[in-house]
């Protein structure tokens, strides 16, 4: 459970009645956002609803079996948090706007390239996009829905795509047995082994993980392979 100290108010009104329960204000606002593998054990400072909780009044159980139709608290806590507001301060805001601008780069680095090369996206260039476009986090969307809108406004001022690449990869036979395991990680769209024992696959990748995968490669085949960006899906 969460301590008191590190707690919020997680509020709804309905039917006229005040609903009040405290929560990890993190975990309640991923929950909120649609995050779904949430640790409920960790998500709660009291089980219990509250009329008033900063009197410590709970809510009666006859008023909430009324407006919720269950006394299930994890059931009744979860219609809060969705419906309700979480109470954050402004340092939390500011922890909760830095880490989602901080998954939100981190996804269009691994999962974006520039179409026209096939070529990761640099940080760097990500970060002066934002600058340039006065990009600001909105934590009240969802962060799939707040990635989609970005990208969207990238795309005005530099090409992007989040399209897979497919790779072509050959790798000498003998290297092929411990390589295999390392390209088997990933979505295989077509292999086969040559007469001389060489292994032949095609593989479709984000084209931020590519540079991880030609570096495990390489690393098992000290350079012996033949890598190339066949096409764009």
């Amino acid at each position: 459970m969460v301590k008191m100290d590190a707690a919020v108010l997680a509020r709804l009104k309905r039917k006229d009645h005040n609903f009040e329960i405290y929560v990890d204000p993190f975990i309640a606002w991923d929950l909120k956002h649609g995050k779904t593998d949430i640790n409920f054990d960790d998500l709660f400072a009291y089980e219990a609803v509250y009329s008033d909780a900063k009197k410590g009044e709970e809510a009666s159980k006859e008023v909430v079996k009324d407006v919720f139709e269950t006394n299930d608290f994890h059931t009744i806590a979860k219609e809060i948090i969705a419906h309700g507001d979480v109470q954050l301060t402004t340092a939390q805001k500011q922890l909760m706007t830095e880490k989602r601008e901080k998954e939100v780069i981190n996804f269009i680095i691994t999962n974006a390239h520039d179409p026209k090369n096939h070529t990761p996206i640099p940080e760097q260039r990500i970060k002066n996009a934002f600058e340039e476009l006065k990009i600001k986090i909105n934590l009240s969307k969802q962060k799939d829905k707040e990635i989609n809108d970005i990208i969207d406004q990238l795309k005005k001022i530099m090409p992007i795509s989040l399209e897979k690449i497919i790779l072509s990869i050959e790798i000498p036979a003998n290297f092929a047995g411990k390589a295999s395991s390392v390209i088997y990680k990933y979505e295989i769209t077509e292999q086969k082994w040559l007469p001389s024992g060489a292994l032949v696959a095609k593989i479709r990748i984000a084209s931020g993980m590519r540079n991880q995968l030609v570096s495990d490669l390489n690393n098992i085949t000290h350079g012996n392979i033949v890598i190339k960006v066949e096409e764009n899906i």
